[in-house]
């Protein structure tokens, strides 16, 4: 009997294509991944791109967000401290105010004034990870000196520019104000902190109270009343900052998951497919073989 060439050349395809299967198989059980190439399921690498591309951005602004809330933090914490001793500040000068208190007492009050003033000073030039964070776009400066020889008695150095993330886009696209210039924290609405302060010093530095000392005391008072303004801002920006970054993290866990289902081969089927694919090939490849012997003897 002669056999069928084109028989034959039917079942070296299915083969080819059983061969072809078991590779695919293969490659997929020892990689744990159902797509390895784009033909594999274009549509499923396509959905696998943009699960990657969402992926990455969320850890991104995961990463960023950690940074950036200890920078809020230590702004925050610098403005409370900034308060608090404006608070001691004008009940200091209340006490001075009140007529009681000898000559010793005042510039006692006086030396006092002149501790708070430089540790002001010294908040207002609070640097994080060596920039000054309230210099404005300037962060490389040291935003406020004494100087005595201006009316206010301090000098602003920065600008009222806020610096280059002055505000953290998040991916859904809020986004949330990171710093405030220090103008506009220590010198805004009329008030001078710093100035102040340098009033009050000089208000009891004689042992008896100016002649400005009362008005100086409320001028301080408004002025930490508008530093706590300025440092609810900061507080909003970090509730708003800590949930962005809550959200982000489930949201990329749950994407994590989305390509994971997507992507990652089903072991227990794909080992059934081999089995199965070898079985076949070893089928076939016998079938071929001794379709070939009759064809060959049938020649002779």
């Amino acid at each position: 009997m002669r056999v069928n060439p084109l028989y034959i050349n039917n079942l070296v395809g299915s083969l080819d294509a059983t061969t072809a299967n078991e590779a695919q198989l293969t490659e997929e059980l020892g990689s744990g991944s159902r797509v390895n190439t784009l033909s594999d399921d274009p549509v499923a690498a396509g959905e696998n791109v943009l699960l990657r591309t969402q992926i990455s951005g969320d850890d991104t602004f995961s990463q960023t967000a950690s940074s950036t809330q200890s920078m809020l933090q230590v702004t925050d914490s610098a403005l409370s401290t900034v308060v608090s001793q404006m608070t001691t500040a004008v009940s200091l000068a209340t006490e001075g105010n009140n007529g009681t208190l000898n000559a010793s007492d005042m510039q006692s009050i006086s030396n006092q004034l002149v501790g708070i003033r430089d540790e002001v000073l010294s908040l207002a030039n609070t640097t994080y990870l060596g920039r000054s964070i309230f210099a404005g776009s300037m962060g490389g400066t040291q935003p406020f000196t004494l100087n005595g020889a201006v009316p206010s008695g301090v000098t602003y150095n920065g600008d009222n520019t806020p610096n280059s993330v002055s505000y953290l886009e998040t991916p859904n696209g809020q986004k949330i104000q990171l710093n405030i210039p220090g103008d506009q924290i220590f010198l805004a609405n009329g008030s001078n902190v710093l100035g102040t302060l340098n009033n009050l010093i000089a208000d009891f530095s004689s042992g008896s109270a100016g002649p400005t000392a009362q008005a100086d005391a409320q001028s301080l008072s408004t002025a930490a009343g508008y530093v706590t303004q300025q440092r609810v801002i900061i507080d909003n920006s970090l509730s708003r900052l800590q949930a962005a970054e809550n959200y982000t993290q489930g949201e990329s866990a749950q994407l994590t998951a989305a390509q994971t289902t997507l992507m990652q081969a089903d072991v227990g089927k794909v080992a059934t497919g081999l089995s199965t694919a070898e079985t076949q090939q070893a089928a076939l490849s016998q079938v071929i073989a001794t379709l070939g012997k009759q064809s060959l003897f049938n020649d002779i």
